[in-house]
């Protein structure tokens, strides 16, 4: 499967998309309607700019992408924050009774979803993003795209899993993330796109989350060591990241309307 590697320009998009709702949690995250609003408006906004761009994309296949991401980043911080407390929000909600996290943020979810899979394909990391299937466990070699992917949600679980009874010890509340990072290492190995999103992740996700934190009050975490952020939830954004990146090519693919053969009858004579 070979994937097309997203544009500068397409970055610039989902990344000002980010800038944007970043801006107003730093300054009115407390305030729902303007928050909803902004959320709203960064989403219609960056899905017109998309459908400019790529017009053979699909914005089907487009707002479909968009709509699993936003479903899988909401459930995740849904789960994390109000079936199992391991970190909690501070600003109001809308959906009192339902969730704690207002829509809005359940809503940005697609949006931070959608910018990370676009960052991860960038052209300004190679020309080729595809996915490589390859998996490595002592002699056992495999090249089916189902064992790499069985892996990486194995890997997903255990973490999970582990956070969620862990997350208030010093050491345990990380140590599995260290280790996900290191077994994907092992068997997967990294090329440049994926060494290079790791730096990334390791930098980037911690400051936009101390952002957030000092700045904006949006949640709070337990043994936040680093201006609020532990430093499990830096080793995850490293790991999902490249799991994300591995995953989100795929799925697309799987998107894409398939082209439709013309029959006999409607063939041309």
């Amino acid at each position: 499967m070979r994937t097309r590697a997203t544009t500068k320009a397409e970055l610039a998009i989902d990344g000002a998309a980010i800038v944007a709702v970043s801006v107003g949690i730093c300054t009115f995250s407390h305030q729902i309607p303007a928050m909803t609003a902004l959320v709203v408006a960064a989403w219609f906004a960056r899905t017109v700019a998309w459908s400019r761009l790529r017009p053979r994309h699909g914005l089907g296949t487009e707002l479909a992408f968009s709509a699993i991401a936003t479903g899988v980043g909401a459930f995740n911080d849904w789960n994390s924050v109000d079936g199992h407390r391991i970190y909690d929000y501070a600003v109001p909600t809308d959906l009192a009774g339902v969730s704690s996290l207002p829509l809005w943020m359940l809503l940005y979810w697609g949006l931070i979803l959608r910018f990370l899979a676009t960052l991860a394909l960038c052209e300004c990391f190679g020309s080729d993003p595809s996915p490589r299937p390859l998996v490595r466990v002592g002699p056992f070699n495999s090249s089916q795209p189902w064992v790499k992917i069985a892996a990486q949600l194995a890997l997903v679980v255990a973490t999970r899993q582990a956070i969620y009874r862990a997350y208030l010890d010093p050491v345990l509340s990380w140590l599995p993330f260290l280790a996900a990072g290191a077994v994907h290492f092992a068997i997967f190995g990294w090329d440049h796109r994926e060494r290079r999103l790791v730096a990334l992740a390791l930098v980037i996700g911690p400051l936009v989350e101390i952002l957030y934190i000092q700045v904006g009050g949006l949640h709070r975490y337990h043994l936040g060591w680093l201006g609020g952020v532990p430093l499990w939830i830096v080793l995850w954004w490293a790991v999902s990241l490249l799991i994300w990146r591995d995953l989100a090519p795929r799925l697309l693919a799987l998107l894409q309307p398939r082209p439709v053969r013309a029959t006999r009858e409607s063939r041309p004579t």
